[in-house]
């Protein structure tokens, strides 16, 4: 009986650091903003040539900027309480890219395959 007891606390207390760990939306939008413009720098760096530092240093700012307009509009996440969803919405259509459990967003890795298609 009393390890039913222990077991039955210990699940409680999981569910509960879940439940107030959970990141929001902001930290959502920060993990992909963060992970599409390091794939975007390291890009840069790759096709990186000495004469042309200071179109790629405009290149870098439109860059960033582009990506935080689009994360902004396209990116959102669906809360379930003890998890959260990373959603991204283009042209009409939703799709899950990652999730959020215990404070900490995960990304797929889908979008480092998908940027680097773009490319």
């Amino acid at each position: 009986m009393k390890t039913k007891q222990i077991a039955l606390i210990a699940v409680s207390i999981i569910l509960i650091i879940a439940i107030f760990t959970n990141p929001n939306q902001t930290a959502h939008k920060e993990k992909v903003k963060t992970t599409i413009t390091s794939l975007f720098q390291k890009q840069l760096k790759e096709n990186e040539t000495e004469s042309n530092n200071s179109f790629q240093a405009l290149g870098s700012l439109l860059g960033t900027s582009l990506i935080n307009t689009i994360v902004e509009n396209g990116v959102s996440c669906d809360n379930y309480i003890l998890f959260s969803i990373t959603k991204f919405t283009y042209e009409g259509q939703e799709k899950s890219i990652g999730y959020g459990l215990l404070g900490k967003v995960f990304l797929s890795s889908k979008i480092e395959d998908a940027f680097r298609k773009k490319q």
